[in-house]
């Protein structure tokens, strides 16, 4: 075997490997069941089924209601049966088989799932009740909630920081933007002030549906605001915060959406290539915009047919 010949099998090898894990994990709604399965984001117009929750509606996206471990490869995700009763799923994605599916109290909204990505499957979430909430681990053997701190205020989007190993907690109350930082084994790591800067636009109070992007090692945020002719309008900015300075900070970029155009979750790309993906609500129509982290612009849109509510 000479060496041209070698060399050829293994770019093919790589290629493959490569657009094999360009393939996203992705959540949409089919009347009454929640429907999972993959879709490249750089090329499908659609999702390919792979298995079927029936008789469950996943929740809207601003609740975070799913988390991807990229260890594991498992997908864990809240879903309300016919009956509005929450459960918590757990599916092994190399395999699309359920490994757990439990039943949680309905006195609760939940959502807020982070994966810490071990072997373990270490889960946050929180839940949300009276205008409290309540951010919490769960137990990966028995799945059983524990609470880590109770707050009040509104909940308005959470991600894990594996630079810290620490579960930040975004929540609005009488007195502004705040986040709480919390570890797997202690509460209250630190408490941080937030306000935006950049925005065109002022911002509107709605959930940010905060999202790890690996490959700049930083959060991003959909931020909601409202143009001049009082139209929506939404972006996706940075946060910026060093651990035990004070304020925070979601600086808004020129990665932004067609006016009208309402942003339902945002997917970076796990290639060290320096793409973020957000599928758009278009008057009842789905768009994914396709935007350079690495220029902090957008690059170009296109329709998709199918109505994701979740990407990994």
């Amino acid at each position: 075997m000479n060496k041209l010949f070698i060399t050829l099998l293994l770019c093919i090898v790589v290629s493959w490997t490569q657009a094999a894990d360009e393939i996203n994990v992705v959540i949409w709604n089919n009347g009454t069941d929640v429907n999972i399965g993959t879709m490249d984001v750089t090329a499908d117009d659609y999702a390919h089924l792979e298995i079927i929750l029936p008789d469950f509606v996943y929740q809207p996206s601003i609740l975070q209601s799913s988390t991807y471990n990229y260890v594991t490869k498992q997908l864990s995700l809240y879903a309300l049966n016919l009956q509005k009763e929450p459960f918590l799923f757990i599916i092994d994605t190399t395999t699309w088989s359920i490994l757990s599916k439990t039943a949680l109290y309905q006195e609760f909204q939940y959502g807020g799932l982070a994966s810490t990505n071990t072997q373990q499957n270490n889960l946050f979430t929180t839940c949300s009740a009276a205008g409290y909430i309540y951010p919490s681990t769960i137990d990966p053997n028995t799945k059983a909630i524990s609470k880590l701190d109770t707050v009040l205020g509104s909940y308005r989007g959470s991600v894990y920081l594996p630079n810290i190993e620490s579960y930040l907690v975004v929540f609005r109350n009488h007195t502004g933007l705040f986040a709480k930082v919390y570890s797997e084994t202690s509460s209250v790591v630190s408490e941080i002030s937030f306000h935006f800067s950049g925005n065109p636009y002022p911002i509107n109070d709605s959930p940010l549906n905060l999202v790890y992007d690996s490959t700049n090692q930083n959060v991003l945020a959909q931020v909601y605001m409202t143009d001049s002719n009082d139209r929506p309008s939404y972006a996706l900015a940075y946060l910026v915060w060093t651990p035990g300075w004070v304020p925070g900070d979601f600086q808004v970029t020129r990665m932004t959406g067609y006016t009208g155009d309402v942003f339902l979750t945002t997917v970076p790309n796990n290639q060290r290539q320096q793409y973020a993906y957000s599928f758009a609500n278009t008057y009842g129509e789905t768009t994914l915009y396709t935007f350079s982290t690495y220029k902090n612009n957008f690059v170009t849109f296109r329709p998709v047919f199918t109505q994701v509510l979740s990407a990994f």
